[in-house]
C-alpha cells in the first residue's frame, strides 16, 4: 500500500458523493468520513438560491479539509435549456440546440462562460457539460435538444467553443455521453440502448466530437451506458476496451473519466450495483457518480475496498486516479477556501437573452409576425413538465403567459394538459373561435397525439394559427395548416421571453434549424 495513501483515500477517491437537502445532513457527514470521497455532485434538491448553494460548497470544503482531503470536485448538471439545476435567480442560458441554431460558436463560449462565472462564484467548480453528441435521431428520447445538432463538425465546434468558455470561468468542463448517445432510441435512465454502426461510422460521427475535444485539451469526459458492438459486448461504462484501449489508448486523452450516474436502469438492472462498481472500475473510470442512497453509495465503496483488498482491482488504477485529480485540482486551482461570493451581473441575463434572441428560429410565412399589440390573440398552451427523467419537472405555462400576456393585453390563455380532458379541449376551441390569431404551443406534440389532433383542428378555424414548437424542433411541419412554426429549442424562461419578443417585433427571427426534420415546411 502506498505510504501516502490510506486504502480508504485512495479507493474514496474514485467516488462523487450525492445526498438530499440543501445542507449537510448528519447523515452526510457520516457518509462523508466513511466514503472519504473526490466529489460532490449536486442536483436541483441541493440548490434553493446563490447564496446557500455557496454557504454549502463552503461547509462541503471545510468538511473536507477537517477531513484530510484534497479539495472536493463539486459537480452539477448545468447544460443549459431544460437540463439546468440552478434555479431563478440564477441564469440559466438556452439550449445548447439553441445555441448553434445561432449559427456562430461565439455563443456557446458566452453560454459556457455565463454558466461557469455562476456556478465558480457559488463553489460549484466541475460541470458535467458540455454534451458532445451528435443527435441523428430524432426519436432519440433523452438527448435532443441537449446537443449542438446532428453534424458532428457543427457538434465538434461549438462544443470546443464552450469547453473553451467554461475554462475562463475556471470550471472543469466534462465532455458527455462517450461514446456517443446521439443515435439511440432508448433512455439509459430506464434500459440499455445499443449501436450497432460499424466502427468507420462511430470514427465519422460518434467519436468525432469527442477528438476535437481532446485535441482541444477538455479536462474531463463522462461514459455513456451504451452498448457499442462494433467496440465491445459490455456498456462504454464497464468496457476496458472502450475506455481505456480506444478513449486513453487511440485518442489520447489522460484526463479523468466519469462515469455517468451508476444507478441508472442501463446498469443496475443487468449487473447489480456492487458489480457494476467494480467493473467500471476495472474499466478505466476514475469517478464514479454514485445517484443513490447513502447505504448504498457506502455498500459500492465497500465493493470498490473488497476489490482492492482481495487483488480483484490494483492500487495502481486508484494511484492513477489519485494522480489524474491532483493535476485537475491544479490546473483549475481548486482549494478548500472559498472567496466571497460575487454579485450576478446584469450582464449575465443580458448575454443570456441576446443568445435566446437570435436563437428563435420562422419557418413558413415570414409575414405571420409580428402580431399586433392590439390583437385579440388566443394562446394554447400544451403543457408538457420534462420530457425526460434527466429534466427537472417544471411548469414553464406560467413564464409563457406572463411574457405573452406583457406584450398583448388583449391575450387570452388555455393550458391543455398531457391528457387533456373535455373541458380542456373545449376551452381551448372557444378561445380560438373568438381570437384573430391562435397561437398553438406544443411540447414533443409527435409524442401526445391528443394535442397533435388539437392544434390540427384548431388550425382548421377562421383565424390564422402560428405554431410555437417550444421543446425540440422535431414538432415543426405536424400542424400543416399553420400559417408558420416558430422553433425555441427548448423552453428555459430565457428562451419562451425570447419567442414572446419575436411575436411582438421587438428582435426578428434569426436562427437557422442546426438539425434535419422530416417533416417541415419546404
Amino acid at each position: 500500500m502506498s505510504d501516502d495513501h490510506t486504502a480508504a483515500d485512495l479507493v474514496g477517491q474514485s467516488l462523487m458523493l450525492q445526498f438530499d437537502g440543501p445542507a449537510i445532513t448528519d447523515e452526510a457527514r457520516a457518509a462523508l468520513r466513511r466514503i472519504r470521497p473526490g466529489g460532490v455532485v449536486l442536483f436541483s434538491g441541493n440548490i434553493v438560491s446563490p447564496g446557500q448553494l455557496w454557504a454549502l460548497c463552503r461547509d462541503l470544503q471545510a468538511e473536507a479539509r477537517g477531513l484530510g482531503l484534497p479539495p472536493l470536485l463539486i459537480a452539477a448538471d448545468q447544460e443549459g435549456g431544460t437540463v439546468s439545476r440552478l434555479p431563478e435567480p440564477f441564469v440559466t442560458v438556452p439550449s445548447p440546440m439553441a445555441q448553434a441554431a445561432t449559427g456562430d460558436p461565439e455563443s456557446a463560449r458566452i453560454c459556457a462562460d455565463i454558466s461557469g462565472r455562476q456556478m465558480r462564484g457559488c463553489g460549484v467548480t466541475m460541470n458535467f457539460a458540455p454534451v458532445l453528441d451528435v443527435n441523428v435521431q430524432p426519436a432519440n428520447p433523452v438527448i435532443r435538444t441537449r446537443a449542438f445538432g446532428d453534424d458532428p463538425d457543427q457538434v465538434a465546434r461549438f462544443g470546443v467553443a464552450a469547453a473553451r468558455g467554461y475554462e475562463a470561468a475556471r470550471v472543469i468542463a466534462t465532455a458527455k455521453h462517450f461514446p456517443g448517445h446521439g443515435d439511440t432510441d432508448v433512455d439509459s435512465h430506464h434500459g440499455l440502448p445499443a449501436v450497432g454502426h460499424e466502427r468507420a461510422r462511430l470514427d465519422r460521427v460518434e467519436l468525432a466530437p469527442f477528438a476535437a475535444a481532446i485535441r482541444a485539451g477538455v479536462p474531463a469526459i463522462m461514459t455513456a451506458h451504451i452498448v457499442f458492438a462494433a467496440l465491445d459486448d459490455a456498456p462504454a461504462t464497464l468496457s476496458r476496451r472502450i475506455l481505456t484501449d480506444l478513449l486513453r489508448g487511440e485518442l489520447g486523452f489522460d484526463g479523468p473519466i466519469v462515469t455517468d450516474a451508476m444507478d441508472m436502469g442501463a446498469l443496475v438492472d443487468r449487473f447489480g450495483r456492487a458489480e457494476a462498481t467494480v467493473a467500471a472500475k476495472a474499466a478505466g473510470a476514475d469517478l464514479l457518480e454514485m445517484v443513490d442512497s447513502l447505504a448504498t453509495q457506502i455498500a459500492a465503496a465497500d465493493a470498490l475496498r473488497a476489490a482492492l483488498a482481495d487483488g480483484t482491482l490494483p492500487e495502481s488504477c486508484f494511484a492513477a486516479t489519485a494522480r489524474r485529480l491532483a493535476a485537475v485540482r491544479a490546473r483549475f486551482h481548486l482549494t478548500h477556501d472559498l472567496p466571497p461570493m460575487p454579485a450576478l451581473g446584469e450582464d449575465l441575463a443580458d448575454g443570456a437573452r441576446d443568445v435566446a434572441r437570435q436563437s428563435i428560429t420562422l419557418l413558413g410565412d415570414a409575414a405571420a409576425v409580428p402580431i399586433p399589440a392590439g390583437a385579440r390573440l388566443a394562446v394554447v398552451d400544451c403543457a408538457r413538465r420534462r420530457s425526460s427523467i434527466a429534466e427537472d419537472p417544471a411548469d414553464r405555462s406560467v413564464t409563457l403567459r406572463d411574457a405573452v400576456a406583457a406584450a398583448f393585453p388583449r391575450a387570452v390563455f388555455a393550458e391543455v394538459g398531457e391528457d387533456p380532458d373535455a373541458d380542456d379541449l373545449a376551452r381551448a376551441r372557444a378561445i380560438a373561435a373568438a381570437a384573430e390569431a391562435v397561437l398553438f404551443v406544443t411540447r414533443d406534440a409527435e409524442r401526445a397525439p391528443a394535442h397533435l389532433a388539437l392544434g390540427r383542428d384548431l388550425a382548421a378555424g377562421a383565424a390564422p394559427l402560428l405554431h410555437a414548437s417550444v421543446r425540440a424542433p422535431y414538432d415543426a411541419g405536424l400542424i400543416p395548416g399553420a400559417a408558420a412554426t416558430l422553433l425555441t429549442y427548448g423552453d428555459p424562461p430565457v428562451s419562451l421571453r425570447a419567442l414572446a419578443d419575436v411575436l411582438a417585433g421587438t428582435v426578428p427571427a434569426t436562427g437557422r434549424m442546426p438539425v434535419g426534420v422530416p417533416e417541415v415546411f419546404p
